[in-house]
């Protein structure tokens, strides 16, 4: 008789604490969304601000590789503000919606969405940046009259510097989503 008491007192004390960890579930999973909301914004204001920029700062329709240059930074930019809309989801405002098989699977997708962004579209991003402004200083270091082994040198330089600095903003970006994002996928797949 004693056993099953215990039992039964283990049983409720499970039970017990599986609202706590879904609320704390919704409140990581809002969290995630409010940040996603808040890069959202800047880059729908930023992509516009930097394309007038460059058009503003570059003669654009003097020279060819001006042109390419801000096509190529728009695209990789443009292509980041849509993979981060592919990322978004509404905010939880109850445990109820995780009752829901469908809506559980379809934000694991969300937050993997959110995962490949950082892991994958992020060195498109960087390889579009680095081409775009190295084909924009093609004709800076020409009117410069500088030799084509120092421009060359100027190209490496900066591209393995730009390089440099996104893989470490990447990495950073990555061990954030592991510490955050997997958990909460991993958690979200047992609930389904």
């Amino acid at each position: 008789m004693e056993k099953d008491i215990t039992n039964w007192q283990n049983l409720w004390k499970e039970e017990k604490s599986t609202p706590l960890d879904v609320s704390k579930l919704i409140i990581h999973l809002n969290k995630i969304e409010k940040k996603g909301k808040l890069e959202r914004i800047i880059l729908l204001v930023a992509v516009p601000v930097t394309i007038i920029v460059l058009a503003l700062l570059l003669p654009i329709l003097s020279n060819i590789y001006y042109l390419i240059t801000i096509v190529i930074v728009s695209f990789g930019m443009m292509m980041i503000l849509i993979q981060s809309y592919k990322s978004k989801y509404r905010l939880i405002s109850n445990d109820a919606e995780l009752n829901n098989h469908k809506y559980i699977k379809n934000l694991i997708h969300k937050l993997k969405q959110r995962m490949l962004t950082t892991s994958r579209y992020m060195w498109f991003y960087t390889f579009l940046l680095v081409l775009g402004i190295n084909i924009g200083y093609i004709d800076v270091l020409q009117k410069f009259y500088v030799s084509i082994t120092v421009r060359i040198f100027i190209h490496i330089i900066f591209t393995v510097l730009m390089i440099c600095v996104m893989y470490y903003s990447i990495e950073n970006r990555k061990k954030e989503n592991n510490k955050r994002i997997l958990p909460l996928i991993d958690f979200l797949e047992n609930l389904n």
